[in-house]
């Protein structure tokens, strides 16, 4: 079964993702309007980067199979084109689609684009795997660069695009990635072949790096009012609580290791009752 980068990344947070996404796609939450406008962003970061790497040549992504946007890949690389937006390869049943492809020297650097304001451990993911395919093709990856956005950048009248963004050289770090990717494929490949979905609980994951598609799917069993929902109290605790078998407020036995505004919203729900701390109200207005 092929997988892509965004299948590989998806897999990288959460194998029982992978297979939903492929065996059971309709309990995915679609993109709502905030998630579809990050996505919009990203497509206008990504067509800014382009400008960083002048007079390429984009491979179309609407009317085009994959097969045959691999064909033009390569066939611009044969002319000799030096700089080729969204070039597709594909290499042991995986598809990517490298953000901008620098050629020069018989070697290629791979650019990858994002619009945050860093670099976060999941874009080495997505880097690894394509150098994993482009390397597997026998091309020489001289270097991999994540290219985000400066927010140091304080814009003029003229927008600087070498000044809005910064590139990362990760080269060493994806490098570094390489030695797992065949473990993480084989592991990937034997999920999506089971014909029931894995047993993998609620966790951590479900929001790192991103906010999960299935989480609706994964989090039915969760009330709609739960320790969860407990303020200012961090997941790994939360988490904790769920698996010691606590759910619900008037599971929790012992509040002390929870802070004084922790202590009063649980109170305040085992007794199903709102509680006013007047003193403070009285301090806050006349401070």
């Amino acid at each position: 079964m092929k997988l892509s980068k965004s299948l590989y990344t998806r897999a990288i947070q959460c194998q029982k993702s992978l297979w939903l996404k492929k065996h059971n796609k309709d309990v995915l939450t679609p993109p709502n309007v905030a998630a579809q406008a990050i996505f919009e962003n990203g497509n206008e970061v990504g067509d800014l980067a382009c400008k960083l790497f002048p007079n390429g040549v984009e491979i179309p992504y609407l009317n085009t199979t994959f097969q045959d946007k691999i064909n033009l890949t390569q066939e611009y690389i044969n002319q000799g084109t030096q700089n080729i937006y969204e070039a597709t390869f594909e290499f042991d049943d995986i598809l990517v689609m490298v953000d901008i492809l620098n050629i020069k020297d018989n070697s290629v650097i791979i650019n990858e684009v994002k619009s945050s304001t860093q670099v976060k451990d999941i874009y080495l993911h997505d880097a690894s795997i394509q150098y994993y395919v482009l390397n597997g093709l026998g091309y020489d990856v001289k270097k991999v660069n994540i290219i985000h956005i400066n927010n140091e950048y304080v814009r003029d009248e003229e927008l600087d695009i070498n000044q809005l963004f910064s590139i990362v050289d990760v080269t060493y770090e994806v490098k570094e990635l390489q030695v797992n990717i065949k473990n993480n494929l084989e592991i990937f490949r034997k999920t999506l072949a089971k014909k029931e979905e894995p047993n993998i609980d609620i966790g951590t994951h479900c929001n790192d790096p991103y906010e999960c598609d299935a989480k609706n799917y994964c989090w039915s069993h969760i009330p709609n009012y739960s320790i969860f929902d407990i303020s200012r109290l961090k997941s790994q605790k939360k988490f904790e609580l769920y698996q010691n078998g606590i759910l619900e407020f008037s599971q929790i036995k012992d509040i002390s290791s929870f802070s004084i505004s922790q202590q009063i919203q649980i109170e305040s729900e085992r007794q199903n009752k709102t509680i006013i701390n007047k003193e403070a109200i009285k301090e806050f207005v006349n401070s």
